[in-house]
């Protein structure tokens, strides 16, 4: 399976810029507890600062204190999702779930989280409860979309990026990822219409760029392929795919050596991708046993 390191910074950067409130509960009178209320405002000064090591730290303590609010677990997240560590936040974000089972946004966040850790059937578990509890949100539809074209489901993905882009039709990603799931049904002449229009907006983009590379493939317009999957490679050094497409792009130019150094991208990326999900399910393991 050729599977790519896709959970989108832009969609993690989004998450985190629209923190989530915390509701009134009955954990409201940890909260109340002075010392938690200054390391709660602690955290959000350290936060604005750019130190997030230092939030994160002050939200540690502020756990200790208040192990069971809301507000403390839903901010530690939060920052541990901005700073990129994923254990810890997929760790909290996986009690929040439990806790507040009807926020849809913790379940989101959780998975565009398992995303970017790469556990791809969980973040779309996460994801359809996420959109079952708050249907027409453009990002969770995105989110999901993006992790079914990583299974290759992409008649889901399908339906979910073309609502998706009902709720908000310039976003460039969903374009991008819904020609995707367009090449995977072999529908060639959409997934190529949709990857141009992304295209002549951000003509770096990544997933536009693979989608061209692997219609010109189908065509036989192989030299035309090598330079859409080099573009693609360019954005995105990670990605599985490309490097696989283009083997197959090289192969058929006859540049056997390139065929052959790409095919070996391929594997090693896809082994760098296991072996991330195997570290992070075992970090997130000891996580929830603390």
């Amino acid at each position: 399976m050729m599977r790519r390191r896709l959970a989108p910074a832009l969609l993690l950067s989004i998450a985190v810029a629209h923190p989530v409130s915390a509701r009134v509960s009955a954990q409201a009178a940890d909260v109340a507890t002075p010392s938690v209320r200054e390391l709660l405002q602690t955290a959000r000064g350290q936060m604005q600062r750019g130190d997030r090591s230092g939030a994160l730290e002050s939200l540690g303590r502020a756990r200790v204190l208040a192990p069971n609010s809301e507000e403390v677990l839903s901010a530690f997240a939060q920052v541990a999702l901005a700073a990129r560590m994923l254990a810890p936040a997929i760790a909290t974000l996986d009690a929040l779930t439990r806790m507040c089972s009807t926020v849809s946004q913790y379940h989101y966040l959780l998975g565009v989280a398992l995303m970017e850790g790469g556990d791809m059937p969980a973040a779309i578990e996460s994801l359809q409860e996420a959109d079952r509890l708050e249907p027409e949100r453009s990002l969770t539809l995105m989110a999901l979309g993006l992790a079914e074209n990583n299974r290759k489901q992409y008649a889901d993905a399908k339906r979910a990026l073309v609502h998706a882009l009902d709720l908000e039709p310039e976003n460039i990603d969903a374009l991008a990822a819904l020609a995707e799931a367009e090449a995977g049904l072999d529908e060639l002449a959409p997934a190529e219409d949709h990857a141009r229009r992304a295209l002549r907006r951000a003509v770096a983009h990544p997933t536009a760029n693979l989608v061209m590379g692997i219609v010109l493939m189908k065509r036989e317009r192989y030299a035309e392929a090598r330079e859409a999957l080099d573009k693609a490679i360019a954005a995105n050094p990670d990605s599985p795919a490309a490097h696989y497409q283009l083997s197959l792009a090289y192969a058929r130019l006859g540049d056997e050596a390139n065929a052959k150094r790409h095919v070996q991208l391929y594997q090693q990326k896809l082994r760098e991708a296991e072996e991330r999900m195997k570290t992070l399910r075992a970090a997130t393991s000891s996580e929830g046993l603390r």
